[in-house]
């Protein structure tokens, strides 16, 4: 992404940091800074001069571009506005569920594929969560936290909303999206009360501590805010402000030459500019950001604690003031030699007068006795590092204000919300923007859409769950009973929105509902009404919406909208004559002619381990071989009988019936027959079996090397925890092998009738780790989970490829390899001028 910022006046930047260009606005051609005349390409006569900011990076070994402002400094402080299909929808949702119109919040969002389904359930999750607790938040200071401190505020709004909910339903609806996993928070799920000695609720108060600083810190101008939203602010109390302007004015005066004239308005102009400008840059100090300051900005240091949110290294993060060069996460009052002048450095010279009073020793002398005096006044709080001074507001000494006015910048409509006792002060100041020479207007009074929402609507969490052909039947049921339970029999946590994919458009009771998304437009209008008529059940009234997507065949169904409602319907049909329907179905009646002669539950085993310990010794009395054997000495008898259940309304055609006929006549060594096909897929399993267990064995022979080598290093203890760890996981794939049900097996290899496709799925195995809170003797450091995914060859192709994300239970999961142990080498040849391939020897 490149940025380019008109920028006709300032025209001040460090070589190392951008350089000027002339845009043409109309066929957006860039010329040269000195470019003569106008543009070279459309003939336009106007250019317009623009900054172009160094916004490269290297990240390992690749090139980005970052987000950092060049004017303020701001770390990936700039945010692109735009409107992603998925974003709109989840403003819909929380929308939708803080309306006190609605009285059923339940909702079903549709997608067509498994992946986008599994995605949008963890996205609505949570992008809908802030607005929930900023709803939360504005009616508390409502209620108990007008005027109150902000430090105060945390456990004002904790007061508030145990009054209104158990502890329960508290931690439930708080809990942030990425605090999901703790293990406490699943056994309050599991059992309904938490363990003896849980911190679970602690940790939500702490992270709602966190969440209501930054909400008037870094975070007050991301997105719709409680002060975006003209709903609340915080600030400076005016007896404080006028005690540290009175305090300052004359030290100002007396010692630095420039400011003998200043007077007590543009001072305490300054001092506003200063404080608003230091809190949106997230310079509010809070207990975990001490630790944050002392490592310098390292955000790993915030991203240890587990109730924090998710930093990275190219996370927006607090920015604090400092004196001397710590990071990028720090902003200095001066600029180093040779750099661009810092935001405080220019609000300064913009605010007193030009550039030219000030000299840079004038400049350090002046914010010195600044930072001082707002120290002493309890403002600014200071902390030392390494020799360097660094400040930050503290929030004792800001004041939380429902009373908000708002003012725009008259030249480049920069707005900011203030209380409104310091109005008269903001009316006619300049604008904080470095670059901008407007001054700041009052607005006239507006209803916020979103601040009224806030005021008046439901606190209710929304806690979405995927329901996709990826879930066991027993978890999709469980659901299903949970998303259907009555109000009364609910708990807090149960899932109110289903994202799903067309497996539920029909043939499954979901109860009653009035609302339904459709996050793309369907593939045909048989889908479209079987989605919609999910809602409005119960009294015939519903809300249902279809997004469509940036695609054609959205975009098309957008702009003619009557071929979707009015379009024609296709009543669903059976192909009889399928040959992958006709192999499952005879397989099927097989195995219920061989269980009706009468045989006993020792000959046919539940589980997959045993078959497969067996499969070399050629007893004819042992599985597969003992079906194998019944169908080859009643053939005859079993192709008639199957045969004769098609000839009502009509028998199968003669090419189905060889098909058939062929697929139970031919041996062993066929490809494609029965036989073959059970012989082939359990031969599979066992290689692939083999292959985990030769792993296993490897791993085990590193280990003891590990342990017994005397020379391992500092950090063999982590090496030997991370290859326990790996072999563990491989061990929980060959046990989840030999538990395989067997019934399992033949529907997953198509000898069984099921919903899934007719060709043979790639099997996707997910092994997840969490840490132990207090690791049982000899157990591990670490809960270990599997699970097992199956998708179809065309869609594993792109989706179960090496390096590729897969998303299911609400899980990110990262394919790291691809098991080659039971796989046969082929070779393959391809065209070099066209994307023509294959299989030599075919």
């Amino acid at each position: 992404v490149t940025f380019l910022f008109p920028d006709e006046d300032d025209r001040e930047i460090a070589p190392n940091q951008g350089y000027y260009s002339k845009l043409c606005t109309s066929c957006i051609t860039l010329h040269p800074e000195h470019h003569p005349g106008g543009c070279s390409a459309c003939g336009e006569e106007r250019l317009l001069t623009v900054l172009i900011p160094n916004n490269e990076a290297r990240s390992k070994d690749r090139v980005i571009s970052t987000h950092h402002c060049p004017y303020c400094g701001g770390h990936n402080s700039l945010t692109l506005v735009g409107s992603q299909a998925a974003s709109l929808t989840s403003v819909l949702i929380a929308q939708l569920f803080a309306s006190s119109f609605n009285n059923d919040k339940k909702l079903l969002t549709f997608s067509d594929s498994v992946q986008d389904a599994a995605h949008r359930a963890g996205f609505f999750a949570a992008r809908t969560w802030r607005f929930n607790f900023r709803t939360a938040l504005r009616q508390c200071i409502a209620e108990a936290g007008d005027g109150l401190a902000l430090s105060a505020l945390p456990e004002a709004f904790i007061r508030h909303c145990l009054q209104h909910m158990d502890e329960n339903s508290f931690i439930a609806t708080f809990l942030a999206p990425n605090m999901g996993w703790f293990a406490d928070f699943d056994r309050l799920k599991n059992t309904g009360k938490l363990p003896a000695g849980s911190s679970l609720r602690q940790d939500v108060e702490h992270r709602i501590g966190w969440e209501i600083i930054s909400e008037f810190g870094f975070n007050a101008t991301i997105g719709r805010t409680l002060e975006k939203t003209l709903s609340a602010t915080v600030h400076v109390r005016s007896e404080l402000m006028d005690e540290t302007v009175q305090t300052l004015l004359e030290p100002l005066r007396n010692e630095i030459g420039p400011l003998r004239e200043m007077d007590a308005l543009t001072l305490r102009r300054f001092l506003l500019g200063l404080i608003l400008h230091m809190r949106h840059q997230g310079a509010v100090i809070h207990p975990v950001l001490r630790g944050y300051i002392e490592g310098q900005g390292n955000t790993y240091l915030l991203k240890k604690i587990p109730w924090m949110p998710d930093f990275g290294p190219h996370t927006r993060a607090p920015a604090f003031l400092a004196d001397r060069f710590m990071g990028e996460r720090f902003d200095l009052p001066v600029a180093r030699q040779g750099h661009k002048r810092t935001w405080y450095q220019a609000w300064a010279e913009r605010i007193f007068g030009t550039r030219e009073l000030f000299i840079s020793s004038e400049m350090d002398r002046f914010y010195g006795l600044l930072l001082g005096g707002m120290v002493k006044a309890g403002i600014l709080d200071q902390q030392e590092v390494q020799g360097a001074r660094v400040w930050g507001i503290r929030p004792d000494a800001l004041r939380v204000s429902q009373a908000v006015v708002e003012f725009s910048c008259a030249a480049c409509g920069n707005s900011t919300t203030i209380e409104e006792a310091d109005g008269d002060s903001w009316d006619g100041a300049l604008c904080l923007r470095s670059n901008c020479r407007g001054v700041y207007r009052l607005r006239p009074i507006r209803r916020d859409y979103y601040g009224l929402l806030y005021a008046q609507g439901d606190v209710k969490r929304i806690f979405s769950a995927e329901h996709t052909g990826l879930l066991k039947r027993d978890d999709r049921e469980e659901l299903e009973r949970k998303f259907k339970a009555k109000e009364g029999d609910r708990k807090p946590w149960y899932p109110n929105l289903l994202s799903c994919t067309p497996t539920l458009e029909m043939g499954i009771d979901i109860g009653d509902l009035s609302s339904a998304i459709l996050c793309s437009v369907p593939p045909a209008q048989t889908n479209y009404l079987q989605r919609i008529g999910r809602a409005g059940r119960r009294d015939g009234n519903a809300l249902t919406v279809t997004i469509a997507n940036g695609r054609p065949h959205d975009l098309y169904f957008f702009a003619e909208p009557d071929a979707m409602l009015a379009g024609h319907v296709e009543p669903p049909g059976v192909f009889l004559n399928a040959s992958a329907v006709l192999e499952r179905q005879f397989s099927a009646f097989c195995f219920d002619r061989w269980v009706s002669s009468g045989i006993s539950d020792a000959v046919f085993p539940k589980k997959l381990g045993s078959v497969l310990n067996g499969l070399e010794k050629a007893v004819h009395t042992r599985f597969p071989n003992n079906l194998m054997l019944f169908i080859e000495n009643h053939q005859t008898m079993l192709l008639q009988g199957f045969l004769e259940l098609f000839t009502i309304p009509e028998p199968l055609d003669g090419e189905s019936i060889r098909h058939i006929t062929e697929f139970v006549q031919g041996d062993g060594n066929k490809q494609g027959s029965l036989a073959w096909r059970v012989t082939n897929g359990l031969q599979g399993q066992r290689k692939q079996r083999d292959s985990l267990q030769r792993k296993v064995k490897l791993l085990g022979e590193r280990i003891r090397k590990k342990e017994q080598d005397p020379a391992a290093g500092k950090n063999k203890e982590d090496e030997l925890e991370e290859i326990r760890r790996e072999r563990n996981a491989l061990q929980e794939l060959v046990k989840a092998i030999n538990d395989r049900d067997v019934l399992n097996f033949f529907t997953d290899e198509g000898l069984l009738p099921n919903y899934a496709f007719p060709e043979a799925g790639v099997v996707l195995q997910s092994i997840i780790y969490r840490r132990k809170n207090e690791p049982h003797e000899g157990g591990g450091q670490y809960d270990t989970w599997h699970y097992e995914y199956e998708r179809s060859a065309s869609s594993a192709i792109d989706e179960l490829a090496p390096e590729n994300t897969f998303y299911a239970d609400g899980r990110k999961v990262k394919i790291d390899q691809v098991d080659m142990g039971s796989s046969e080498i082929e070779r393959w040849r391809f065209c070099a001028n066209c994307s023509h391939s294959e299989l030599l020897g075919v």
